[in-house]
């Protein structure tokens, strides 16, 4: 019988029937092959190859060989949900500790030396222990963020970002352990980019664009040095520009020839490009950057992973300021995941000049008086630097609104 396995779970002893290409040609003169040998498995990885069908007629089965030690480490049960405000502070310490680990890993490269893969293994399953803790914790963290910091506080968000979709899309803990490893790592790379083309302000020449374009390459040069890091998580870095219409690169793939980590990271990273201050440019609102991605949707990205990404953050992601029909402003502090123009808020001011003397929580799906009409409804979004408020205050605690 033939069984699909990931190149991390092939053993001596299995034979493989055939294999599924990444972005080169396996190694061997032939499709079948018996794996007699560390090497073996070794040239595989070598030549890029994420995944082989194994004959268990002729040899091992996955099913007769003790896991993976990655495997074991992520039988434990997962986490329960808990409320927001809880979990924030969890949160806030998770992002500051994976942002220690992400310089250090961007400090490594830049002085040649071998990163620490233990180190992203464990802050990553940090992060999906607190998603599993609530979704919105740390996502909402990523609207924090300063141009001067921007490589590192990128990679950290695009990681948030993917796991937080990873889990919409119900990888499981392994899927989401492989995903975020990759998705930490993905810009890596760009350390070794001459930093006068990494921020040039103007449009790069065509001599420039081609080396920014080999970022990804780079990217795959160093995890493959670090030791340690799976397969489809080098894919992520590779990946992560291409395109569904295949108008990306390294590789120019399109459609289901990109890995589904491949589209999720695309994805992550567009949005947090989209949405980042930079020292040559502002970013957009959150409402605006999912209002381009929906219209990208089959020609960018993947129609499917666009419509669980919306679904996933909202129309109006957690910390976007709105004004309501009532003329209150108030903060988004949690998607509504099935109706997402509902989506719960924390409430800061009555009107434009009247500033609320306590912050007041407040759900969308709450009824007017007499239960036909909504009690409130989103105008539209706001700036929230005009009416000075701080991203933090619409995660602090707030008394239940009263309808009427």
């Amino acid at each position: 019988m033939l069984r699909k396995i990931h190149i991390d779970r092939l053993k001596i002893g299995m034979v493989v029937e055939k294999m599924d290409h990444s972005w080169m040609q396996h190694p061997f003169l032939v499709n079948k092959k018996k794996i007699t040998s560390e090497d073996h498995i070794r040239a595989l990885r070598e030549y890029g190859i994420l995944e082989v069908y194994i004959d268990t007629d002729e040899g091992l089965d996955v099913e007769v060989l003790a896991p993976p030690p990655e495997l074991t480490d992520l039988a434990a049960p997962l986490p329960k949900e808990i409320p927001l405000q809880e979990e924030l502070q969890y949160a806030e310490a998770t992002q500051r500790e994976v942002q220690n680990v992400v310089q250090s890993v961007m400090q490594d490269v830049r002085l040649g030396k071998n990163i620490e893969s233990d180190n992203v293994r464990r802050v990553v399953g940090t992060m999906i222990d607190s998603i599993f803790r609530n979704a919105d914790a740390l996502s909402s963290l990523t609207r924090l963020k300063g141009y001067d910091e921007y490589t590192f506080v990128h990679s950290v968000n695009v990681c948030v970002l993917c796991l937080t979709l990873g889990r919409r899309l119900e990888y499981s803990r392994f899927d989401l352990q492989t995903l975020g490893i990759g998705a930490l790592l993905h810009d890596t790379g760009k350390i070794k980019v001459p930093p006068a083309i990494l921020n040039k302000a103007g449009r790069l020449d065509e001599q420039e664009m081609e080396e920014m374009k080999r970022h990804p390459l780079y990217s795959v040069e160093v995890l493959e040095s670090a030791g340690g890091v799976p397969e489809e998580s080098k894919g992520v870095a590779l990946q992560h520009h291409e395109r569904w219409n295949g108008g990306g690169y390294l590789q120019g793939l399109r459609g289901d020839g990109i890995d589904r980590f491949g589209h999720v990271a695309a994805l992550c990273d567009v949005y947090d490009a989209m949405t980042s201050d930079r020292c040559y440019a502002k970013g957009m609102p959150p409402h605006e950057a999912i209002r381009k991605i929906h219209a990208s949707s089959g020609r960018d990205f993947h129609p499917d992973i666009v419509q669980t990404f919306i679904r996933c953050m909202g129309i109006y992601p957690v910390g976007t300021v709105v004004q309501l029909d009532t003329r209150e402003i108030g903060v988004v502090t949690a998607v509504n995941k099935e109706k997402i123009l509902r989506p719960r808020l924390t409430l800061l001011f009555r009107d434009v000049r009247t500033r609320l003397p306590r912050p007041v929580s407040v759900d969308l799906e709450e009824k007017a008086p007499g239960g036909r009409l909504f009690a409130r409804t989103i105008v539209g979004p706001l700036d929230p630097a005009g009416l000075g408020i701080n991203p933090a205050e619409c995660f602090a605690e707030a008394l239940p609104a009263t309808v009427g």
